[in-house]
C-alpha cells in the first residue's frame, strides 16, 4: 500500500516544491508537528524554524521556512511560506551577512522597528542553521 501523498510548497516567489512525501515535519506556531498519510484536514500557521520531507525511500530533505501556513486536505498539503530555502540552496555567506546586519540594527533601536529586526535575525539564525544539514538517506 502506497504511503506518500502530494505536497506542494509554494513562496510568493517560486514553487519551491512539488511533489510525492511520506512524511512532513513542520514548524508550528505552538510546536512543530508531522504529518502523515491519511491524515485529518487542518490548517496551521508555521514559524520561522526547520521543515523536513520526508520520500517513501526514508530520504530526508531539510527546508529553512521564513514562517507561513500550512493546510492538510484529503492527503494533500500545502505550505505557503513567506520564504523557504532547501539547506543545499542556502548561500551561507548571504545569511552570514543577514545575521551580523541584523544584530548591528539591534544595537540601534531607536533607528528600526526591534520586532522586524528580530525577525530578520531569527531568519538568519535558522537558515545557517539549515545550511549545516544535509539531506540524508537511510
Amino acid at each position: 500500500m502506497e504511503k506518500t501523498f502530494h505536497v506542494q510548497v509554494i513562496t510568493p516567489q517560486k514553487v519551491v516544491f512539488d511533489g510525492e512525501v511520506s512524511g512532513v515535519v513542520a514548524p508550528g506556531t505552538v510546536g512543530s508537528f508531522e504529518i502523515l498519510k491519511n491524515h485529518t484536514a487542518f490548517i496551521s500557521s508555521i514559524k520561522i524554524g526547520e521543515m523536513r520531507l520526508r520520500h517513501e525511500d526514508g530520504y530526508e530533505e531539510y527546508y529553512a521556512v521564513g514562517g507561513g501556513f500550512l493546510d492538510v486536505h484529503d492527503n494533500k498539503v500545502m505550505v505557503l511560506a513567506e520564504t523557504c530555502e532547501h539547506s543545499a540552496d542556502i548561500d551561507v555567506n548571504r545569511a552570514k551577512l543577514a545575521h551580523d546586519r541584523a544584530r548591528k540594527r539591534l544595537e540601534d533601536r531607536a533607528n528600526y522597528d526591534v520586532d522586524l529586526v528580530n525577525q530578520a535575525l531569527q531568519r538568519a539564525a535558522n537558515r545557517l542553521e539549515i545550511a549545516s544539514k544535509r539531506a540524508t538517506r537511510p
